[in-house]
């Protein structure tokens, strides 16, 4: 089980759809307005294309059992976008535990002595105390100061905190910054158990795609990729390109002896690349560790 603490920001509300077809109804307007009308339009459209946090969520490969904290703004239509995309996650994709929470507005009358943002890094603190599994921080949404709060406690807590690229157009996660300002290699990785493939001959990508057409993260990833120890083979695959764009996804298939394949795709404008991740895995908690270190692991090489 894992627990995504996710700032929420307006873009469900916001978004103008200029290169979708099938565009938000409430575009123009000043609020979303029904609840039933938005979830009937979002449950039809992409979720990369959604909002922010829909978009970060479905790269995140959740377990309906996992726990989403949304964090939204002091202001009505903060609290609104929070709302609805709990009530999509609930009814939509059948997630469980969806909880909200108010993050502190500024407010000249209170009796608070702390600012908006120190009031919010102790509530990050709470709920990571609180929480009942792994923590991953997702800064997508929300204000930059925000964001900033975020990658200042994860970083001091060694939480993992992500957010996606526009450039990428992947899910990136933060460097962890020492003291003295080195950056600290540090990943969680997974508890599978160790491929006996020679680690030179886990990778069969076919070589009729010369490397001059392929992205250029390639090369990193191709390395990252012979690197990790659960791996067993990893080989061109059609149908990975069902994955998100420079993310990972559970395959629709296992191998013959019941081991989990894992979809990536890459991407970089004309260069698309989809390969299959055959893993040693074979229970759901393998292949739950099994994505969430893939996924780390590619957003930090972006």
């Amino acid at each position: 089980m894992k627990t995504i603490i996710m700032t929420v920001g307006t873009s469900l509300l916001t978004n103008p759809d200029k290169d979708i077809e099938n565009k938000r109804p409430w575009i123009g307007q000043k609020s979303i307005g029904n609840f039933n009308r938005a979830i009937q339009w979002m449950s039809q459209t992409d979720l990369a294309l959604i909002s922010a946090e829909t978009n970060t969520l479905n790269r995140l490969s959740l377990q309906l059992d996992d726990e989403i904290i949304l964090l939204h703004s002091d202001t009505p239509s903060g609290l609104e976008c929070a709302e609805v995309l709990k009530e999509f996650f609930q009814r939509e994709l059948g997630q469980k535990t969806v909880y909200l929470h108010k993050l502190p507005g500024l407010n000249y009358e209170s009796e608070e002595s702390a600012s908006a943002l120190e009031q919010m890094a102790n509530l990050l603190k709470t709920l990571i105390a609180q929480a009942q599994g792994e923590v991953t921080l997702a800064a997508t949404g929300g204000f930059k100061a925000q964001t900033m709060v975020m990658a200042l406690i994860g970083n001091a807590l060694g939480i993992p905190v992500c957010y996606i690229h526009e450039e990428f157009k992947g899910l990136v996660y933060l460097p962890y910054i020492l003291p003295d300002g080195k950056a600290e290699k540090k990943i969680r990785t997974a508890n599978l158990p160790a491929s006996g493939v020679p680690r030179e001959k886990v990778l069969q990508v076919r070589s009729d795609q010369q490397e001059p057409n392929r992205p250029r993260h390639w090369q990193k990833v191709k390395k990252m990729l012979q690197e990790i120890p659960w791996i067993e083979r990893v080989y061109y695959d059609e149908r990975a390109y069902s994955a998100p764009e420079n993310g990972v996804k559970e395959s629709r298939q296992k191998t013959d002896d019941g081991r989990y394949v894992l979809w990536m795709r890459l991407v970089e404008k004309d260069k698309p690349m989809a390969v299959a991740i055959e893993t040693t895995g074979r229970s759901q908690e393998h292949l739950r560790q099994a994505i969430d270190e893939l996924t780390e692991r590619l957003g930090r090489l972006l």
